[in-house]
C-alpha cells in the first residue's frame, strides 16, 4: 500500500466512524436501552449491579402493568452523539424514584356505579332476549379538598446514569466494540 491509498484509506475509515458516532450508535444505544427498560418490566424488577425483585402489590398479576400505558411510555430520542431516553407518563418519574410524604388532593366528584341488565339484541337458544350487564351511574358525590399520606415504594425501572446498571453498559460497550472493530478491520 503506497501513501497515497493509505490516506484514502485512513479517510474513507474516518468518515465512516463520524457517520457511526453521529447517526448510527445514538439509535442503537437507545433501542438498547428501551429493551432493557421493557426487560425489567418483563423481569419485575431491577437489573442492576444485583438483580433486585420491586415489591410486591395488592392487586394480583404483574407489577406496575395495570393497562401497559407506562410502559409503552418509553422512548428515545437521537441528536448527534447522544441518545436520550424518557417516559412522558407522570407517574412513571415517581416509580422510578420511589415518594413518600403528603399529597394534597383537590375537591372533586366521584361517580357512584352500579350495574344494570340490558338486552344485548341477541336471543338464548330458547327463544329469549340474552342480557348483558353493564355499569351505569347512578349518582355523584362530592368529595372535598383533603391531604393525604402515600408511600410509594421505589421500583427502579429506568436508569439515570451509565453507572446504575453494568448490565446495559456492557452490553453498550460489547456493541461499540463490535461496531469498531467491524470499521477499523
Amino acid at each position: 500500500m503506497n501513501p497515497a491509498e493509505f490516506e484514502r484509506n485512513l479517510k474513507a475509515k474516518q468518515v465512516a466512524l463520524k457517520q457511526y458516532v453521529n447517526a448510527v450508535f445514538p439509535s442503537r444505544a437507545g433501542r438498547m436501552s428501551v429493551r432493557f427498560i421493557n426487560g425489567n418490566f418483563r423481569a419485575q424488577g431491577w437489573q442492576g449491579k444485583l438483580f433486585q425483585y420491586w415489591k410486591k402489590n395488592r392487586r394480583k398479576g404483574t407489577i406496575l402493568i395495570k393497562t401497559g400505558r407506562g410502559r409503552r411510555g418509553t422512548q428515545f430520542t437521537t441528536s448527534p452523539g447522544q441518545a436520550r431516553i424518557f417516559n412522558n407518563v407522570g407517574y412513571m418519574a415517581v416509580h422510578n424514584r420511589g415518594f413518600s410524604g403528603t399529597v394534597q388532593i383537590p375537591a372533586h366528584q366521584r361517580r357512584l356505579l352500579g350495574k344494570q341488565k340490558i338486552e344485548s339484541g341477541k336471543l338464548t337458544p330458547k327463544g329469549k332476549a340474552r342480557m348483558k350487564t353493564v355499569s351505569v351511574v347512578k349518582g355523584i358525590s362530592n368529595v372535598k379538598a383533603h391531604s393525604r399520606k402515600m408511600n410509594i415504594p421505589k421500583r427502579k425501572l429506568m436508569p439515570t446514569s451509565m453507572t446504575d446498571s453494568p448490565v446495559l453498559a456492557n452490553a453498550i460497550s460489547r456493541d461499540i466494540q463490535r461496531s469498531l472493530k467491524q470499521i477499523f478491520q
